[in-house]
């Protein structure tokens, strides 16, 4: 039987953005499917998705600021809660509103796991926060996520890639097989799992070559004598 070749690419070369261009990612794959990634510092790193993201936290915001005016009677600019929500893009009902008027109560709209409660309480269905590290001092994110619609073993993915803990393979000359460096580490049966199932082969089916570093040949030629 004529094997499936799988071969490890050198690190060096290895680009994580392809694996960011997955429509889930980005909500355009079905309503709350997006993810959020949120840097350690983001006046330094880019996050992913942010521009969404930083609309929902004025969003939240903005209710924070419109409920305590409304339930402090400061302002003529709402009536009540529910012009608050709809002028906020949050369609009304009687719950939400109840959800909403306690978690504004002690919200921060600049913490992550604040804002999962916001989404969860306005899309009506659960998220949540993962935190992940690199290798480096002041590698990490924060990925913000429906658990209805991401696995922890895909949001583990997600975090580790953006971070760079993770290695690429090329199969059958098809690049862009992505593998989370604990499972890279692992070898073995593991690793041959794991990549037959994102290929969709058979664990035996395939012969795995991984990278072992690279050197240089240096090659020489006899100078000519005659001139």
């Amino acid at each position: 039987m004529k094997k499936i070749i799988a071969k490890e690419i050198n690190p060096a070369y290895v680009d994580f953005s392809f694996y960011f261009e997955d429509e889930g990612l980005t909500n355009k794959g079905g309503e709350n499917c997006a993810v959020y990634i949120v840097p350690a510092d983001r006046r330094r790193y880019f996050g992913f998705n942010m521009d969404k993201y930083e609309y929902i936290e004025g969003q939240a915001e903005s209710i924070i600021d419109g409920f305590y005016e409304v339930s402090n009677k400061w302002t003529k600019i709402y009536a009540n809660y529910k012009e608050v929500m709809e002028d906020n893009g949050i369609s009304y009902t009687s719950r939400k509103c109840h959800l909403l008027k306690k978690w504004a109560e002690y919200a921060n709209p600049y913490d992550t796991s604040y804002i999962a409660e916001f989404l969860t309480i306005t899309t009506g269905e659960e998220w949540a926060v993962e935190a992940f590290r690199g290798y480096s001092q002041g590698d990490y994110c924060e990925v913000v996520y429906c658990i209805n619609h991401h696995t922890p073993e895909r949001i583990t993915e997600i975090g580790k890639f953006w971070l760079g803990c993770g290695t690429e393979f090329c199969i059958d000359d098809y690049y862009g097989y992505y593998v989370p460096d604990t499972i890279r580490w692992q070898e073995g049966e593991t690793l041959r799992k794991y990549l037959a199932d994102s290929y969709g082969c058979k664990p035996d089916e395939l012969e795995i070559y991984l990278y072992n570093g690279e050197h240089v040949v240096t090659d020489y030629r006899i100078m000519d004598d005659e001139i």
